[in-house]
């Protein structure tokens, strides 16, 4: 089975950005000069839902910042494209820093995390060995191998003082910690350009265990204050909110709490649907991805359950099939399709559908002025038509999920008379043809899948 979901590795980063796949490659570059505009410390939210592409969009952004401030040859060809659709030849220089709170939630305290992960991903550390030290050693070790590239103060005599001691606790003793990061800032940016900034993206925050969500917000507020640092946190606002209620209980206004700490709410950019369903080749005219088409725009299907269903489609649905019966048909390019879409969006309503409960959300689905084309099958009469004007010849206008109902019964209801339609009779035992495909196993022997 081919994956036509896109990992965010280096070259598929960098190939999506030269080819533009998604169409937001201009939207990048109006969020860059967005972000070049911003002067002093801000924190902004990146929101959307889960699976349209926020964790692509900030590493693509961080890669086209990257390129902007750099000789590597790896990333000369993204330069070179972005510049087309920046406005402005001169920026600000900036550090970006990308940070998975999802994968970092069993850490002990958000600020040594984050300012560790800081260390990994400044170039003049891309040769600090870590892998047989322990987490403080990593990071004091981090602080000396800091300090000396860019010639700041030594600061290893006061992280050994408070080795194997929470950090924040014993930093309030010596100095507040604000200032203490704030040293720590001015010592990286100090052998830097005069306008640089370090631009912290912040993925995967909404999930993240509650705890540590709050703590993160809380010590971004609270300790990051350095006035050339800016925070972009990629979330689906409504989950966030949720996550907050966990923590502080049903009743805790979320939504006001969230706006203490975000400076800006900016909701990520649409992809171009056109481009994005030539990247997966869905270019076919056909029936069922007209049907598939029907499914994603009503139920606003993710960039992931979009390409997840297409895969589905792929494999379960073949392009030839060799039963010729007029029914066949129907199943495999209007059922079925429509069956797979159904459990993409919600699994209840699948059940539903399956189990004979419930048959509304097909005729809510299949567009109606395609209903005569698609479901021609279930016109018993040559002068019926599901919608007035489209067949020329018919006159008497009939309900669709009037028509699709007696068929559905047959199928999977408890029915075991089988139900006229033009030119066939569906018979009950179709479901068994229709549940093994929608297991893939008979689709596998019709379009030599294995």
């Amino acid at each position: 089975m081919i994956s036509y979901e896109l990992k965010p590795t280096f070259d598929n980063l960098k190939n999506s950005l030269l080819e533009d796949s998604v169409g937001r490659n201009k939207s990048i570059a109006n969020f860059i000069e967005l972000l070049d505009e911003i002067d002093g410390n801000v924190a902004i939210a990146l929101d959307d839902s889960w699976g349209n592409g926020k964790t692509f969009f900030v590493k693509q952004t961080q890669m086209v910042l990257q390129s902007l401030d750099s000789s590597d040859e790896n990333l000369t060809e993204i330069r070179e494209c972005m510049k087309k659709c920046l406005k402005h030849d001169t920026l600000r220089n900036y550090l970006p820093v990308y940070y998975d709170a999802w994968s970092n939630d069993n850490d002990t305290d958000p600020v040594l995390s984050i300012i560790f992960k800081m260390l990994q991903d400044i170039d003049d550390l891309e040769d600090y060995e870590v892998n047989d030290k322990s987490c403080w050693d990593m990071v004091t070790h981090g602080f000396e191998v800091l300090t000396r590239s860019f010639g700041g103060p030594p600061v290893k005599a006061f992280l050994d003082s408070v080795k194997g001691k929470n950090l924040l606790e014993e930093i309030k003793k010596h100095k507040k910690a604000d200032q203490v990061l704030n040293h720590l800032f001015d010592t990286l940016l100090e052998k830097q350009p005069e306008d640089t900034r370090i631009i912290f993206f912040i993925d995967e925050f909404d999930r993240c265990c509650p705890n540590f969500a709050v703590r993160l917000l809380e010590r971004i507020k609270h300790y990051f204050l350095h006035e050339k640092i800016i925070f972009v946190l990629s979330v689906n606002m409504s989950e966030l909110q949720h996550t907050i209620k966990r923590h502080y209980g049903n009743d805790f206004n979320a939504d006001k709490y969230l706006r203490r700490f975000f400076d800006f709410t900016i909701p990520l950019p649409p992809a171009d649907m056109r481009k994005y369903y030539e990247t997966i080749n869905f270019e076919d005219n056909g029936a069922k991805y007209v049907v598939a088409k029907s499914m994603i725009e009503k139920y606003n299907f993710s960039l992931r359950e979009i390409t997840h269903y297409f895969q589905y489609l792929k494999v379960a649905v073949p392009e030839k099939y060799n039963q010729y019966e007029p029914r066949y048909g129907f199943y495999h390019h209007v059922l079925i399709p429509f069956i797979i879409g159904l459990s993409v969006h919600d699994q209840n309503k699948y059940n539903d559908f399956i189990q004979g409960k419930d048959s509304s959300s097909f005729a809510e689905a299949i567009p109606l002025h395609h209903a005569d084309w698609l479901c021609q099958i279930l016109l018993t009469q040559s002068d019926e038509t599901f919608l007035l004007g489209i067949n020329a010849s018919a006159t008497v206008v009939v309900s669709l999920a009037e028509k699709f109902q007696p068929v559905y019964e047959c199928i999977f209801g408890n029915s075991t008379q089988p139900a006229r339609v033009h030119r066939d009779t569906i018979e009950p035992y179709d479901k068994n043809l229709i549940i093994d495909v929608l297991s893939f196993m008979r689709a596998g022997q019709n379009n030599g899948t294995k």
